[in-house]
């Protein structure tokens, strides 16, 4: 629920700034001859059936990659992963899959958006201890939070869209971080700790075990 809970964050933002005539008929076109309630049910339905297409980027980042850099500094950690994971997708911009009129300030605007989503993802990934938890929130950014974003401020660009959207997830990751959730007691009964322990334990070296 929490894409919902965003996607009515962002289009409230978008009507307070003026930007966006409360509308909500463009939901009834989501499934042509089902009302808005009813697909939007069934949208997230789908949600949940395509976790499984997610996992594959939740895996490589948020519960391989995180666990490996800057172990000790969780923040970091999550900062350069995120980092990692935009540049990653840079490439879409040239391809069609997302179209910016100006690519530079349009990346630099989906890099802080994606490193705010990294922060709620992992956060997810610790809290739960499983990586499907942050694998069905990846779902439903994709599915629910920045489809229906798209179809209820159609007259806004891109990277006004992307801002909107990016308010709400920035006030979560803010929370997340100053109220110490990566620095709990918690953590230390994560996997970053016996990742550590196993990967050092018999040999010499960095403590590091997968420092680039």
């Amino acid at each position: 629920m929490g894409p919902l809970l965003v996607v009515m964050a962002a289009v409230g933002l978008a009507a307070a700034l003026g930007l966006w005539s409360p509308d909500l008929s463009p939901l009834d076109t989501i499934v042509v001859g089902l009302p808005a309630w009813a697909s939007l049910s069934l949208l997230m339905a789908v949600v949940v059936l395509l976790v499984p297409v997610y996992w594959g980027e939740e895996f490589g980042w948020t519960s391989y990659l995180r666990l490996r850099i800057f172990t000790d500094r969780p923040i970091l950690s999550v900062t350069v992963t995120g980092l990692i994971w935009a540049v990653w997708h840079y490439p879409l911009a040239f391809v069609g899959y997302i179209e910016f009129e100006n690519v530079p300030l349009g990346l630099f605007i989906w890099t802080v958006a994606f490193l705010f989503q990294e922060i709620i993802l992992a956060w997810l990934r610790l809290r739960s201890g499983t990586i499907w938890a942050s694998s069905l929130a990846h779902a439903g950014n994709n599915m629910v939070l920045f489809l229906l974003t798209g179809m209820l401020l159609p007259n806004l660009d891109i990277n006004t869209t992307t801002l909107l959207v990016t308010a709400p997830l920035a006030a979560i990751s803010t929370w997340i971080v100053l109220s110490g959730q990566f620095k709990s007691d918690k953590s230390a009964e994560s996997e970053d700790g016996p990742l550590v322990s196993r990967s050092t334990s018999g040999r010499s070296g960095p403590s590091n075990p997968g420092g680039f």
